[in-house]
């Protein structure tokens, strides 16, 4: 999907590299770096979005304000970086480098982005007895390797409740007759 956008596959990926070193250095979910509507790569916030400047070391981020008040607000927040574009309640930030932690939240803030979330032993433990292993055991811990603890004990490869009633129901239909 390189189409409109970048010249070739390493421009897509070089961007993406940078979009992924912004995103680690903002602690925000990994979730919110995609493709917008042009297929180029951006951090997308509910109020607003961050995308590479082009030339593989800025960023261009771009604020929607509730109002032209908030808007005020945020653009004193964001002193540490430069306007480029100032509407009413709207507008263009240059970042020219990686945010500190505290630039960091000010910049989730003001883009309303999630932050990353942290797995402590606690929360893993709690996510385990609120029966979130139960998808993983299944596929062999492929997917989330060290949420469920090694003692966990896991179904066998056996047939399971679900599959026998299937086999039954295959057992009781009638055959169709020619």
């Amino acid at each position: 999907m390189t189409g409109l956008t970048y010249d070739n596959r390493d421009q897509a990926r070089d961007d993406r590299q940078q979009q992924e070193r912004l995103l680690d250095a903002l602690d925000a979910a990994a979730s919110q770096l995609r493709r917008d509507e042009a297929g180029w790569w951006i951090i997308a916030g509910r109020r607003g979005a961050i995308q590479t400047w082009g030339d593989g070391k800025t960023w261009c981020v771009y604020v929607i304000g509730r109002s032209t008040r908030h808007w005020t607000a945020i653009k004193r927040r964001l002193v540490f970086t430069t306007i480029t574009q100032d509407g009413d309640e709207e507008g263009c930030f240059r970042l020219f480098a990686l945010p500190t932690p505290q630039e960091a939240a000010l910049i989730r803030d003001a883009l309303l982005l999630r932050k990353r979330r942290t797995l402590t032993e606690a929360s893993r433990a709690s996510l385990i007895s609120a029966g979130v292993n139960g998808r993983f055991r299944a596929q062999e811990m492929a997917m989330a390797p060290g949420l469920v603890p090694q003692g966990t004990p896991t179904p066998s490869r056996g047939k399971s409740a679900a599959k026998a009633s299937i086999n039954a129901v295959e057992e009781t239909e009638p055959e169709e007759v020619a």
